[in-house]
């Protein structure tokens, strides 16, 4: 189980355990931290070699906004890809990047699939109708401390 997993599961408890007052303020606490750490990760993937050309290559085609990223999970042993970021909204990016959750004509789609303390990823450009679930891993980070860090792994 993850380190995002894991923290969900001890706020819940608590949020269960001492629930006395208002029982919503601790579930969407409990959300915002969760989305907070996923920006942090996607943050830190962005500045992988890969994901940071594709970005590169959205942008070259004269957008004046930044490049729209979408990340999913991929789960292939239930042959489904799953949104990463719950929210409608998700507020992560910087000036090269925003992360959507609408499916974009040409966006840049990062896919993440769960593996031991953190995630496999590869990047590519595509549009709404060019998911997948196959996919070439093109790196790896995992938790280290509060911080993510590239890892060598299977490439």
């Amino acid at each position: 189980m993850d380190r995002i997993h894991r923290k969900v599961w001890v706020l819940l408890g608590l949020g269960v355990l001492g629930s006395t007052g208002c029982a919503h303020q601790a579930p969407l606490a409990v959300r915002q931290g969760v989305e907070a750490e996923k920006c942090e990760l996607v943050h830190r993937l962005m500045k992988e070699p890969v994901p940071s050309q594709v970005v590169q290559q959205v942008a070259a085609t004269g957008r004046d906004e930044p490049a729209p990223v979408v990340v999913y999970v991929r789960r292939p042993e239930q042959a489904m890809l799953e949104r990463f970021f719950s929210g409608d909204a998700p507020s992560c990016g910087d000036a090269t990047f925003k992360v959507v959750q609408e499916n974009v004509l040409d966006a840049v789609v990062v896919y993440l699939q769960e593996v031991q303390d953190g995630y496999a990823y590869d990047a590519r450009r595509a549009s709404h109708d060019e998911l997948s679930l196959e996919g070439k891993p093109q790196g790896m980070l995992k938790r280290r401390g509060p911080e993510w860090v590239a890892v060598p792994g299977p490439t």
